[in-house]
């Protein structure tokens, strides 16, 4: 059951990516429509803000999935009920710090934003942040059933609820839109609907899973181990936001909402991208708890790390390249000539992150093993390094120069500090994998080649064009990869995925 969970699992997250892809693509354009340019960098903005009062969750719904995976290995019902009941004991705790937090916040938004913003773009954005903060307030606590349908690998249950939340979000506020349109309202929908994901997921937990929390003594090792454990989690998640939230906040505050709204275009595409490596490793975390748990060998892990890491890398070579290549068209397309510059955001951050996305396994057995507090360290120096050089590169280069340094600062923290922090200290053989990856990049290149020819094509009608041309590079990259890139196991892995799919549609 576990290992069908675990397929279904990584089968659903794809089509999850897939479903936000395709809705972002027509969604995205119409908001920009509806909003205007201005008004849907202030969304983004205020977007940013929601994110980083969501980091008060301090790393700790991660930490309960690693820690309850672990009881569930060990078969130890009380651990179980008693890390929840502190866990929800923390999360209150939590909750009224946020409080105080967002209250505070709320009184110095007007001098945070008063040269970049106008009068009524600060009480819109007053008002967003009321809601923001009240939907933050109740999806922190609630977080911990998230943490336990994980841990159990319910997988499927996760993924479908995202999707249909992902489906029906832009149904919703479009059909709202043709009545009134403005940032607020779109922040309210969205938060509505989140609040109905937490019920249905509070629902799964009690009544599917009989979850139980139920305090049965103070644990006083458990909770220094979760708060070591939490603590670096949680540096990496503002390591994380900073990179991809403190871009937007520092356009907002320096050049304005317009700037913000042409970086959130490439930023939202990274995303994208960032969502086709996450959606395999990240069902992996369970699974590489109880092997650690169990001893897997250093040998056994690096495999692990080798061929998850390959699989990604035949994905996403396809999208950087085909990017490169289509993107500026893509985007003209997309969201309109106005966005031109989101394309070179985009290349100048995609290409350094995608060293750190197939390698994103990696992460996990540092998660799984517990030594996860050095990526921490590593990420918080990176972190600095990135707000340092974009404050001025802002100034004078606006969202490129930004955009410089995020991708500067991955490749030397990424790049450079995490492999040999891999291959010294984790023992994972990171000449092993670069060998693997450089073997894979003949074929990437041969097609990216044959690709630049392709992008000599022109038909009249531009939409037709760019699909024509996207079409013909994917069938030229599966062909090239499949004959010179791909391994006996891959090929095998990807008929099998091909059988079942053809299965379940008879």
């Amino acid at each position: 059951m576990e290992v069908n969970q675990r397929k279904a699992g990584v089968l659903l997250a794809y089509t999850l990516t897939g479903t936000n892809v395709l809705v972002g693509f027509i969604y995205i354009p119409l908001l920009i429509y509806f909003l205007g340019q201005e008004e849907y960098g202030l969304y983004q903005l205020m977007g940013s803000f929601l994110v980083y009062l969501g980091l008060f969750d301090f790393g700790l719904s991660n930490t309960i999935t690693r820690y309850y995976s672990k009881y569930m290995a060990l078969k130890d019902e009380k651990g179980k009920e008693n890390l929840l009941a502190l866990s929800s004991i923390i999360y209150t705790i939590l909750t009224i710090i946020l409080l105080i937090f967002s209250i505070i916040l709320y009184f110095y938004l007007d001098e945070i934003f008063q040269k970049s913003l106008t009068d009524s773009e600060i009480i819109t954005a007053k008002y967003m942040y009321i809601v923001i903060v009240i939907t933050t307030m109740i999806t922190i606590p609630t977080s911990l059933f998230n943490s336990v349908i994980n841990a159990n690998e319910r997988f499927v249950f996760l993924k479908l609820l995202s999707i249909v939340q992902t489906i029906i979000r832009p149904f919703i506020v479009l059909t709202v839109f043709m009545f009134e349109a403005n940032a607020l309202i779109l922040v309210i929908i969205q938060a509505l609907i989140n609040l109905l994901g937490i019920i249905f997921k509070i629902h799964y937990s009690f009544n599917k899973l009989q979850l139980k929390i139920k305090y049965h003594y103070f644990d006083k090792n458990l909770l220094k181990e979760l708060f070591h454990y939490s603590f670096f989690i949680f540096v990496t998640m503002i390591m994380d936001q900073i990179f991809w939230r403190s871009d937007q906040i520092i356009l907002g505050i320096l050049v304005g909402t317009a700037s913000v709204a042409v970086y959130s275009i490439g930023s939202q595409i990274v995303m994208y991208y960032m969502s086709l490596s996450l959606a395999m490793s990240g069902v992996f975390l369970p699974n590489i708890t109880k092997r650690v748990m169990h001893n897997a060998t250093k040998t056994e892990l690096t495999d692990t790390f080798i061929r998850v890491g390959r699989l990604q890398y035949i994905l996403l070579g396809a999208v950087v390249s085909g990017f490169i290549l289509f993107g500026k068209e893509f985007i003209s397309v997309w969201v309109g000539d106005d966005f031109t510059l989101s394309y070179y955001i985009t290349i100048i951050i995609m290409i350094p992150f995608t060293i750190d996305l197939i390698q994103n396994i990696g992460l996990t057995i540092l998660k799984a093993k517990n030594m996860y507090s050095f990526r921490a360290i590593v990420f918080l120096g990176m972190a600095l390094l990135n707000i340092t050089i974009s404050i001025p590169l802002a100034m004078y280069y606006g969202g490129i120069g930004t955009a410089a340094a995020t991708g500067a600062s991955y490749i030397i923290g990424n790049g450079l500090i995490m492999n040999i922090y891999y291959y010294k200290k984790v023992g994972l053989n990171v000449f092993k994998f670069w060998k693997n990856i450089l073997k894979l990049s003949v074929s990437l290149f041969i097609s990216f080649i044959m690709g630049v020819f392709i992008n000599l094509i022109t038909i009249e009608i531009e939409l037709i064009s760019l699909l024509f041309k996207i079409i013909l590079y994917i069938v030229i990259y599966i062909l090239v990869i499949w004959r010179l890139g791909m391994n006996n196991y891959e090929k095998k892995l990807i008929l099998n995925l091909l059988r079942a799919v053809l299965r379940f549609k008879k």
